[in-house]
């Protein structure tokens, strides 16, 4: 097994210096089936699918390898950027909360990554469902207070539903803390 392990290492390695990506894939799907090469296969998978700017493919394995290990030094960050280039907002704030709870980032990043989800889901929603997308907003402004394109958004939200008492409420309350 250590034999073996240390052979898909050194291949891998040959083939990523010699750009034999067919083979070096072959690699790393072998490295998948040992537990003491797992990681370094999911890592491969992911950065080989970052270079063929397959993020949905890169974002599965690097998920996967987030679940093995997510202390691996910069694969949050991949795969918010991931997340963030495929416009899924969803797993951003499942990636967040995984990151937080185990201490990978602090509670201030995982309030903005989780709120920036949130809002961008917020104007997703806008045009197919306005009661989501303002619950999304209201979200977005619990998590980060009166940022003011989180504000901008919930107050043409609550103008689109046509909620005057609401709206005025809020440019009130929102004047207040941010004028």
């Amino acid at each position: 097994k250590g034999d073996q392990s240390l052979s898909l290492l050194l291949e891998s390695e040959v083939f990523k210096n010699e750009n034999r990506t067919d083979q070096l894939s072959n690699v790393y799907e072998e490295m998948l089936k040992n537990k003491k090469t797992e990681s370094l296969g999911y890592r491969g998978l992911m950065e080989l699918n970052l270079n063929n700017q397959d993020y949905h493919h890169a974002f599965l394995y690097g998920e996967k390898l987030f679940l093995l290990n997510p202390n691996i030094d910069k694969l949050y960050e991949t795969l918010i950027h991931i997340a963030a280039k495929t416009k899924n907002w969803g797993k951003l704030i499942w990636l967040s909360e995984k990151a937080y709870s185990k201490k990978i980032i602090k509670k201030e990043i995982f309030l903005e990554n989780t709120s920036i989800a949130y809002y961008e889901i917020s104007k997703i929603k806008l045009d197919s469902n306005i009661k989501e997308a303002n619950k999304n907003i209201v979200k977005s402004l619990e998590l980060r207070k009166y940022f003011v394109p989180y504000i901008k958004l919930h107050l043409e939200i609550l103008s689109i539903m046509n909620n005057v008492t609401q709206l005025k409420k809020m440019i009130k309350k929102y004047w207040y803390y941010q004028p």
